[in-house]
């Protein structure tokens, strides 16, 4: 890629999760209050009214354990490269993605195993799973929006979010923050089924040549076994790009420190909010005594006043109080 490739790219995904920050800080608070507002939010959300709520015991019990504490430690290293105010080194985003990816990926685990499903064992056995949570209306917006069908065919379907007219370069703006986010889960659509596409493309291929053609019908067909796409997905797409594509272009494409950070910022911002909303969710199945407990054994054990803010909360649920420990703060 040329480096004007690069700085346009790098533009793309920055707007994108600026925008998506964006709405979760105007829907769920800021800074501090983010997690509070987010863990409130999916605490009363009707999609899991009908929840049947047990203790884990056991092997579900260890893997939700294993889970969150993987799952806070990556949120701890994404939430320590932007928080120094004066400082940010621009070549953290070439490894923030995989620190917000995989904060999601255990938690994700972790709230499998309180919901008592299969516990997934890869990325894609653990996006289905999500897929599945976020299609049946069992998470809140924006984690409940989902896009199905083949953007290539032009046939494509969303849920809780609406299509609109906006450019991938234009600068946020909170009124376009949903179609952005469409936008965002359309264009990843096509990148994952682009992806499946490629290798099909390879198979049964006539003698003489390297690949064929696929029919419209067949991509319908391979689109129709694909799950809907949703946030975590967008995650997971970030992160492959920096594991497999081209870091380059979150290194090289900023224009300043300036810039580099507004996509961090992002970035970690919506991984804090998606932990804690699948710890919300987890509590929802499992009981928030669940998460009081296993925040005050992460924040013991590494001294994190991230996760002891984490730990004032559950504990503020799990004693029936919804108001703010001050001292926490």
């Amino acid at each position: 890629m040329t480096s004007e490739s690069h700085a346009e790219a790098f533009r793309a995904y920055s707007n994108y999760f600026e925008d998506l920050g964006a709405l979760l800080g105007g829907r769920y608070g800021v800074a501090e209050t983010l997690a509070e507002g987010v863990i409130e939010a999916t605490t009363s959300h009707p999609g899991l009214a009908s929840a049947q709520r047990r203790p884990l015991e056991g092997a579900r019990q260890a893997a939700f354990d294993e889970g969150m504490r993987k799952g806070w430690g990556f949120l701890r290293r994404a939430q320590r490269e932007v928080e120094d105010s004066d400082f940010f080194d621009s070549e953290a985003n070439a490894y923030l993605p995989y620190f917000a990816y995989y904060a999601t990926y255990h938690c994700g685990r972790a709230f499998a195993a309180a919901s008592r499903q299969q516990i997934p064992r890869d990325h894609a056995a653990l996006l289905r799973t999500l897929s599945a949570a976020a299609t049946r209306g069992a998470f809140p917006y924006p984690w409940s929006a989902w896009c199905k069908g083949c953007p290539e065919t032009l046939e494509v379907e969303f849920g809780d979010v609406s299509a609109g007219d906006v450019h991938v370069l234009s600068r946020p703006r909170y009124e376009t923050s949903d179609e952005r986010l469409a936008m965002f889960l359309r264009t990843t659509r096509g990148k994952q089924l682009g992806e499946y596409y490629a290798v099909q493309r390879t198979k049964a291929v006539k003698p003489g040549k390297t690949r064929r053609a696929l029919s419209a019908e067949e991509k319908r067909r391979h689109a129709g076994r694909l799950p809907a796409t949703t946030i975590f997905d967008l995650l997971y797409r970030i992160r492959k790009k920096v594991s497999y594509g081209d870091a380059d272009v979150f290194v090289l494409g900023p224009g300043s420190e300036v810039e580099a950070r507004r996509l961090a910022e992002g970035l970690v911002l919506v991984c804090d909010a998606t932990v804690a909303m699948l710890e919300a969710a987890s509590a929802i199945y499992a009981g928030p005594e669940l998460l009081e407990r296993a925040a005050e054994a992460y924040a013991e054990r590494t001294e994190s006043s991230l996760i002891a803010r984490r730990h004032a909360l559950w504990a503020q649920r799990a004693s029936g109080r919804r108001s703010l420990v001050a001292a926490a703060w």
